[in-house]
């Protein structure tokens, strides 16, 4: 079954689960969704073990028929998923087309690939995927389209936005959907529940030259544990509620985690990073912390986060939830509890 776009991908995922799924393209940000959307499906129906292969210059190909066809230890439903940045090879288009005419029991196979030309995309090997399951193919935007797509993921934060907003949205963010989200995901933090026009949008700019909770949330990934307490010190100054804050540590930490989980199954940090959505700007900060941070102590930090969240609630108890808030962002960007004073001199 062949796909236009991924809308259309939600709604045959709603309807059933194809045993192969080839999801390539030229936009990250879809792309990166679309594969989440058949994992999340994929896990909803009892497919428990993921396994990632990364078939770049020179990659066996006879890996990806041996990890198929051989049936796990741990878990009976199985993903395989191989991802390459181009086109498959002769023995890779072979290889596809083996698996697309006699797919694996009890295995999802998901090839995920990038730009693809029309040779490519005609491809016998394409086509064998395509009848054996479902092809998608994600194009980019073209402009005229951009202030819809803000549009909608406006609406799915929660905001309103007029016509003049969107397009000075979609102006500002010059067609980058990764930029465009964050923007999305800022308005959201900044004015939840509300309708944003041109003066938030402008207030929105102004406010990032004080502080920008996601640069400095990259201070505490990369393990700059000096600049992370002048950051949450500077946000605390300029008035920023504490609650948004922790929700953008948070979130960070839920993709740390999800990374550290990937991690260990396949020792290679890109592809962690990558599994765990982390934005590709973003991705040299979590590789670092990534390195230096275990997946139980990520789990530990997320629990605190959900009683700073109590205790941020909880009345008269702000300052504490602060101080709480500091330590968790001391012990998350890998400085010891006894330099505390030291890091805030």
């Amino acid at each position: 079954m062949r796909l236009n776009n991924p809308t259309q991908l939600a709604a045959q995922l709603q309807r059933s689960l194809a045993p192969v799924y080839l999801i390539a393209g030229e936009e990250p940000l879809l792309l990166q969704e679309a594969l989440d959307a058949v994992r999340a499906a994929a896990r909803a129906q009892g497919y428990a073990e993921r396994e990632v292969l990364d078939a770049e210059r020179g990659f066996d190909w006879q890996r990806l028929l041996d990890t198929c066809n051989t049936p796990s230890l741990f878990a009976p439903r199985r993903i395989v998923e191989v991802r390459g940045s181009a086109a498959p090879d002769a023995e890779g288009a072979t290889a596809l087309t083996r698996l697309a005419q006699d797919p694996a029991p009890d295995v999802l196979l998901i090839v995920a690939l990038g730009k693809l030309e029309s040779r490519a995309r005609n491809g016998a090997w394409y086509g064998a995927l395509d009848a054996a399951g479902v092809s998608l193919y994600v194009w980019p935007l073209k402009p005229e389209e951009l202030p819809a797509w803000i549009g909608t993921r406006l609406r799915a934060a929660g905001l309103q936005a007029d016509p003049d907003t969107l397009r000075l949205l979609a102006e500002r963010t010059e067609g980058n959907l990764l930029a465009a989200q964050q923007e999305v995901e800022k308005l959201a933090l900044l004015y939840p529940g509300q309708a944003v026009g041109l003066e938030q949008i402008d207030a929105a700019v102004a406010d990032s030259a004080h502080y920008e909770v996601f640069g400095w949330l990259n201070k505490v990934m990369a393990g700059d544990a000096r600049g992370a307490v002048r950051g949450l010190d500077g946000l605390r100054g300029e008035g920023v509620d504490l609650l948004p804050i922790l929700a953008v540590v948070a979130n960070g930490l839920r993709q740390l985690a999800r990374a550290a989980a990937a991690y260990a199954r396949q020792r290679n940090t890109a592809a962690a990073l990558e599994a765990a959505g982390v934005f590709r700007t973003n991705q040299p900060a979590f590789g670092r912390a990534l390195e230096r941070c275990r997946y139980g102590q990520v789990l530990g930090w997320l629990r605190d986060c959900a009683a700073i969240d109590a205790l941020a609630k909880s009345s008269g108890t702000q300052s504490a939830a602060w101080e709480e808030l500091l330590t968790l962002v001391l012990a998350a960007s890998g400085a010891a509890k006894g330099r505390l004073a030291a890091v805030r001199q």
